[in-house]
């Protein structure tokens, strides 16, 4: 228990704070001031105290974290309720921190008047290329998948508006219902949507929704974005995958998602500090001068940071190659990073309601290929089922389980497996089948594929390590998806990487790499295990020949690595 003395009348504003703090304890807290009691969760019964200055509290608590509670608590009080000490807090997308001035931004409003249809198009189209002949490789490839889906839905909103159909009712309907941001932009563009005005002084941007084409197109003023996070961005697939992340990380610009409450309550003009470096992402509106203070401080010591791990990125020298995985075709990964080693295409494609054509497909893996630089790049088919489903791969009713994923699932559509291959191959790059079973599968992709094409193995079951000799022997290169097979060689319906280090699976992981390097060829681990500094120096030693992470994951696991016994090895 804690006996106070409060500094200020426990009006509105104070017991606000109060009560915010004590929500983000899982400990129950109460509140005593006299006869009194309250929840400090309820800023109800905080105020119903009606404690006056200089009254005396008794904070209690219990349960799981209740001393830490306690001691906010008391610091929030003692400090006499500094809203410094209370930031708001959300989901950090990309790193950094942004102080500046609010700039708000409104999405398109909802149009309900008569619309000429193919006007209405033909201004998007012309917006999106003007765009696009602005960005860089790299961004363009992130945004040209709009020029499909507006093709698409043409058609499909014409139809509906021809039917009674209100433009923007129609428009909502026909983007609203597939999980990638790019559809944010689409309904933008059909809605009249407009551009971030620049500026000279440094402001934060602050939206209720945010699609990806604002990000690209933000002036530099902009030094930070704070987005609500409500059921469009929620069913658009919001995170550090999404399209206006991926830009804002390439870009260096912080991005925080919060809940919509607390975008509502910024006006413009209001100082905002947005920090995303920890989690939770904090975001503090009309901050003190000492918080200013300090975040400019932080703000600079990350900076600089971050140009000295530049500088010594290029100077390190590991064990095996560091790869990258890559969910977008517009991702970037840092240099250091020789090739991807992992091309999810089911995430590629996400947005598409039919097979992609040899011909997208060749150009989305060509823009991969081409920034790898000469490193190899590992295309994934299709990796879909029953857990991820693609409209253009359905599973039977009754298929057994190795037939209603991976590689068995693709053999059931042996036509889109075929196109895929040829658009591979056309691309320069290598493909990897996952959820390999045996030999088999290897061999049977390899009669479908083009001659010469480098076709790779996935071992994520208990079941193909045991065939893993034959399945090396088989393939031209091996990948070792350790999440899956943690999970399989443990009997277990989803695993954390923590649990690789085991000894059965760490087992089955030296069985694999054994087999592959007997067999003279490449193996990499792609899964979570190969993203953390335990789970890479383990791997190093098991003897594999690349590791392949997340692009935000490869300068860290880099210096892990350097900073190990096994840095003295000679560099592949």
């Amino acid at each position: 228990m804690k006996t106070l003395v409060l500094p200020d009348l426990l009006h509105a504003r104070p017991a606000n704070l109060f009560v915010r703090v004590a929500g983000e304890h899982a400990a129950d807290v109460r509140v005593r001031c006299g006869p009194k009691q309250a929840n400090a969760k309820s800023i109800l019964e905080v105020l119903a105290l009606g404690a006056a200055r200089g009254a005396t509290i008794e904070l209690e608590a219990s349960g799981d974290d209740a001393e830490q509670a306690l001691e906010n608590l008391a610091r929030l009080v003692l400090a006499n309720f500094d809203a410094d000490l209370v930031p708001e807090t959300g989901a950090g997308a990309a790193p950094g921190i942004g102080i500046g001035a609010a700039l708000l931004w409104e999405p398109p409003a909802d149009d309900d008047g008569p619309v000429d249809v193919a006007a209405r198009f033909a201004q998007a189209r012309a917006g999106l290329e003007t765009l696009l002949a602005e960005l860089s490789p790299a961004e363009r490839d992130l945004l040209i998948p709009e020029r499909a889906i507006l093709a698409e839905v043409e058609p499909r909103i014409a139809s509906r508006i021809a039917a009674g159909e209100a433009f923007a009712s129609a428009v909502e309907a026909e983007t609203g219902s597939v999980h990638t941001d790019l559809f944010l932009d689409v309904r933008m563009r059909l809605l009249g949507g407009g551009v971030v005005a620049p500026g000279d002084a440094p402001r934060i941007l602050v939206v209720e929704s945010l699609p990806p084409s604002v990000v690209a197109s933000l002036p530099a003023c902009v030094v930070g974005i704070v987005s609500a996070i409500g059921e469009q961005e929620e069913a658009h697939g919001v995170g550090s995958t999404s399209h206006a992340a991926i830009l804002a990380r390439s870009r260096g610009i912080p991005l925080a998602y919060v809940d919509g409450s607390v975008t509502a309550c910024i006006a413009a003009d209001d100082r905002v500090v947005v920090d995303t470096l920890e989690a939770p992402a904090r975001v503090w509106v009309d901050p003190s001068e000492k918080l200013l203070a300090e975040a400019t401080a932080r703000q600079r010591a990350f900076l600089e940071e971050q140009a000295r791990r530049e500088a010594a990125l290029a100077q390190l020298v590991l064990p095996v190659d560091i790869r990258a995985n890559v969910s977008r075709v517009g991702e970037t990964w840092p240099d250091l990073a020789r090739g991807v080693g992992l091309l999810r295409t089911e995430l590629v494609f996400a947005a598409h309601v039919r097979e992609p054509s040899i011909a997208e497909q060749t150009a989305a893996y060509r823009a991969v290929v081409s920034r790898a630089n000469g490193h190899p790049v590992s295309v994934r088919v299709f990796d879909a089922g029953r857990d991820k489903p693609l409209p253009w791969l359905p599973v039977s009713p009754g298929a057994p389980s190795d037939a209603a994923s991976g590689v068995g699932l693709l053999f059931a559509h042996e036509t889109v497996l075929k196109a895929q291959l040829e658009a591979i191959f056309a691309a320069g790059a290598k493909a990897l089948l996952p959820l390999v079973r045996s030999a088999a599968d290897v061999d049977r992709a390899r009669r479908l594929a083009p001659s010469g094409l480098a076709v790779g193995a996935m071992i994520e079951t208990a079941t193909a390590v045991e065939d893993a000799a034959e399945i090396a022997a088989a393939a031209d290169f091996v990948s070792i998806g350790s999440n899956d097979l943690t999970a399989d060689v443990l009997g277990i319906a989803r695993s954390s990487w923590e649990q690789g280090l085991g000894p059965k699976v760490r087992e089955a992981i030296a069985r694999t790499v054994q087999h592959a390097r007997n067999a003279g060829k490449e193996v990499t681990v792609c899964g979570e295990l190969a993203a953390h500094a335990d789970g890479a120096r383990m791997l190093v030693e098991l003897g594999v020949t690349a590791l392949s992470v997340p692009p935000a994951a490869v300068s860290d696991v880099a210096y892990a690595l350097a900073a190990s016994p096994l840095s003295s090895k000679e560099a592949p």
